[in-house]
């Protein structure tokens, strides 16, 4: 049996009985129902990582003293104490392995092509770039609020200026791998999948909810800190149906997070940055300080993000009418 494009071969599926009912919740006409497409990936995504934290595990054991200092490292994520670059950069570079291997088997299994789920070949350099520049901006725009308005003071963390370029370039790379893995994983795949089924609205609402879920667990997390998570989804996802790609996205949500964890320094959702070039100190009313949580739980945040959902047309380049998907393959409620 030929496995590239298994996923949308007609099944057919018995005209009664409780086999035929349960098979018609799986498939339909055009092979397996989208939904269970969405879950196969996420399961498929689960047992990767889980078999790739074996081998890691097993590796670890034979490296002396590695183990100790990730058993450090994962301390300070919940402590709240610094966090290395290096520690995140291995922990991401992992998941969006997994994620690119089991977004990889879906696309052959359906026989997809990987610009159809976000991830085209054309002006990727470009888009990301200015996705960076737009993140950065953002967060800049947010913090300059803080400190006019007296919640947060900002001090001088780096000592040097070839310490502070070295940490800045590792924790660039941990930004991107960040920023990767996360649009890859909810905004890749899964939202193509869902909304071309089921529409944009209700694809946004499922990969903003699981996407918040996701950071729930976080130490330093509070309400509104969850709250801007989801408006910063549904930002992502209007972005990525005016681009037509993940490119913007990925490098909007890179700056964002290289500005937030390095150049000012600030918590993230009760973390702090090694070697970060300013510190972000907050101050006053918790709801507009952020608290633990940094400037994204404060209610500036959610102005922000308001501003720039309203702006997105000026600040992310649309795509080319030549870039359409094909007129059988729009996602549904979308023109």
């Amino acid at each position: 049996m030929q496995l590239r494009g298994c996923l949308q071969r007609p099944v057919g599926v018995p005209g009664s009985g409780i086999r035929g009912r349960l098979m018609r919740l799986v498939f339909d006409e055009r092979g397996v129902r989208p939904w269970a497409r969405a879950v196969l990936f996420v399961a498929l995504s689960v047992l990767i990582l889980l078999a790739v934290a074996k081998v890691i595990d097993l590796v670890i054991s034979f490296v002396p003293g590695l183990h100790e200092r990730l058993h450090a490292a994962k301390h300070a994520v919940k402590s709240g104490a610094d966090i290395p670059p290096w520690f995140l950069m291995i922990n991401e570079l992992m998941l969006l392995g997994c994620a690119l291997l089991a977004t990889w088997i879906m696309t052959r299994l359906e026989d997809r092509p990987l610009a159809r789920i976000g991830l085209p070949r054309q002006r990727w350099v470009r888009e990301l770039a200015a996705g960076c520049g737009i993140g950065f901006a953002m967060l800049g725009v947010l913090v300059a609020g803080l400190l006019a308005l007296g919640f947060g003071r900002l001090e001088p963390a780096t000592a040097g200026f070839l310490a502070g370029l070295r940490s800045g370039l590792a924790w660039a790379a941990a930004a991107l791998l960040i920023g990767a893995f996360e649009e890859i994983f909810f905004r890749g795949y899964l939202f193509t999948i869902v909304r071309e089924e089921y529409g944009f609205w209700t694809g946004t609402a499922l990969v903003t909810a699981l996407f918040m879920l996701g950071h729930g667990h976080n130490a330093g997390e509070n309400p509104i800190g969850l709250l801007t998570t989801g408006v910063v989804s549904v930002f992502f996802c209007l972005a990525i149906r005016r681009t037509g790609a993940l490119w913007w996205v990925i490098g909007c949500h890179a700056g964002w997070d290289w500005a937030e964890s390095y150049f000012f320094g600030s918590a993230d959702s009760g973390t702090h940055a090694s070697g970060r070039l300013f510190t972000l100190l907050p101050q006053g009313n918790i709801s507009f300080s952020g608290g633990t949580d940094g400037p994204e739980g404060s209610l500036l945040c959610l102005v922000v993000l308001l501003i720039a959902i309203l702006a997105l047309p000026a600040l992310a380049r649309g795509r080319p009418a030549a870039e359409e998907l094909p007129a059988a393959a729009h996602p549904a409620g979308e023109p």
